[in-house]
């Protein structure tokens, strides 16, 4: 029997529909318009237990299998500022740290192999300046551009949350940095998240060195380059970490010395946080 010259006009149609529905859902990161995103964070949990043991990364791993952590960021850059404008602030902030890890991820994968982020971006580049991620909506200046890591950080995590907890939390690819956490951040239970992740980065002495010697703790850098997050000046600074650790022995201890004690600053590794032959 032959077709009747109406269906197949009906069955393009439906067919271009289709086709468009399907364009709608990878551009939403493998999700539909009317589909809830996922703050549970699952597809980045899937990625960091393939690729990351001890806070060190797979990246080579990453290279060879990237589907999983491609598929994530699409999930991020699916989102508008409008969906993202009806979360709660702890929903927010647990995006844009994931957000940042990500992206961070992605930027050493598809670079690599190399020693260091520093490599990325050639001697006049900077890896943190590279506009690479494509969600223009979110672009501070309004100009839709794609953003950089330093826009999530500087323009976007530190002056909506003003929390300093968000420095051990963010990861910079970096031994000096504080180890990436093998789970994604999650507004359900995000204030205990941030405040383990902030007591193991303090109290790992290869990072800060919190025993006072000659009048002194010697701490990372990332309190000297973010210093007015902390605090104003020495004493602060020391108070607010002793404020992190409380309950810890030393924090007591830095407690009482702060007015006294001056912080001088460690160097810095800015070698990649890979695993061995796995950069």
């Amino acid at each position: 029997m032959s077709e009747s010259p109406i269906v197949l006009p009906r069955l393009l149609s439906l067919l271009h529909l289709g086709l468009l529905a399907a364009i709608v859902t990878v551009t939403l990161g493998g999700r539909s318009p009317d589909e809830p995103f996922d703050h549970a964070h699952a597809g980045l949990q899937a990625v960091l237990g393939e690729v990351l043991e001890e806070g060190l990364v797979d990246y080579a791993g990453l290279r060879r299998s990237p589907e999983g952590l491609d598929a994530y960021l699409a999930s991020l850059e699916g989102v508008t500022p409008r969906e993202l404008g009806r979360w709660s602030r702890a929903e927010r902030f647990a995006f844009w740290i994931n957000a940042y890890n990500a992206f961070t991820l992605q930027l050493v994968r598809d670079a690599g192999p190399v020693t260091s982020i520093k490599k990325i971006g050639g001697w006049f580049g900077s890896p943190w300046k590279k506009r690479f991620i494509p969600m223009g909506g979110f672009d501070p200046k309004g100009k839709g551009r794609k953003l950089c890591l330093n826009d999530i950080e500087h323009e976007i995590l530190r002056p909506q949350f003003a929390d300093a907890r968000l420095h051990a939390a963010v990861n910079c690819a970096s031994i000096g940095c504080p180890p990436l956490r093998p789970e994604p951040y999650r507004a359900a239970g995000l204030d205990r998240q941030l405040s383990d992740q902030v007591r193991t980065w303090l109290m790992d002495a290869d990072r800060n060195e919190l025993r006072p010697v000659k009048g002194a703790v010697r701490v990372s850098k990332i309190f000297d380059w973010f210093e007015e997050d902390f605090g104003d000046g020495d004493e602060e600074v020391v108070g607010w970490i002793a404020t992190q650790l409380q309950g810890a022995e030393v924090a007591d201890a830095l407690r009482r010395a702060a007015p006294k004690l001056r912080v001088r600053y460690m160097d810095y590794d800015w070698g990649l946080n890979a695993l061995p032959e796995r950069r």
